[in-house]
């Protein structure tokens, strides 16, 4: 699945430009470097030098441990659930919840505490050097015809989730540099462009992340849901 594009839910695919899954298009590879949790292993589900995103599954009834994490990062729940803390304290995060975390901290972990396994990915901004002279370009992600809920935005990230039922389409638009995506509900779709107009078919599975390409609305991009599902896609554009 070199080319995931469309923005089903907001996903876009230039076809002549398009997004590459970095560590889905084969089998993810282990990360022990940054371990988070004391009991779980990740899988890196998407790297390049500006994030790390890694890929955590929580079987029922198994505890993650003790946790360590680090200030600027993400926590996407793909398949949400019911967790415990130690202390006996459960807490609902439903499908597609999204946690942003300002300080490093630790806790004693928490148990899955439903029948189904809980999957979640954690995106850690990389540092990267002061940008001197002009300021980098980032926004809003902006569908004519589908609207998008404002998740969350602060000094690092701008994040979006959009939802696109069966036949709809997004609209032309372009995409800003430095953006990525994570599909909550994956699915099928037909992309679109001044190249292609006749329109090339994708599909990603749930919990599918990439790279965007950056796209000048000058390319005539759109892509529209062509399954028989609705799909659900969050969107981060990173600010620095």
């Amino acid at each position: 699945m070199k080319h995931l594009g469309w923005v089903i839910v907001s996903l876009g695919i230039l076809l002549s430009g398009a997004p590459k899954l970095v560590a889905e298009e084969s089998s993810e590879r282990t990360e022990n470097t940054q371990r988070i949790y004391a009991n779980l292993t990740g899988t890196v589900a998407l790297e390049n030098e500006r994030v790390l995103v890694q890929r955590f599954t929580i079987k029922p009834r198994e505890s993650t441990g003790p946790r360590a994490y680090s200030a600027h990062q993400l926590v996407v729940f793909i398949k949400g659930g019911v967790l415990t803390s130690k202390r006996g304290r459960s807490t609902l995060w439903p499908d597609g919840r999204v946690v942003w975390l300002e300080h490093a901290g630790h806790d004693e972990g928490s148990t899955n505490a439903g029948s189904t396994p809980i999957e979640l990915l954690w995106i850690s901004l990389k540092p990267i050097s002061p940008v001197t002279g002009a300021k980098p370009e980032y926004g809003y992600l902006c569908y004519p015809n589908i609207p998008g809920e404002d998740v969350l935005e602060n000094d690092e990230v701008i994040v979006q989730r959009f939802k696109m039922n069966p036949g709809e389409w997004e609209g032309v638009h372009a995409h800003n540099p430095n953006t990525f995506y994570i599909f909550i509900k994956g699915g099928q779709w037909v992309s679109k462009s001044r190249d292609h107009p006749e329109g090339v078919a994708g599909s990603a599975p749930d919990g599918a992340v990439a790279w965007m390409d950056t796209i000048d609305i000058s390319a005539q991009h759109q892509s529209g849901n062509s399954g028989k599902n609705p799909t659900e896609v969050v969107w981060v554009a990173l600010k620095r």
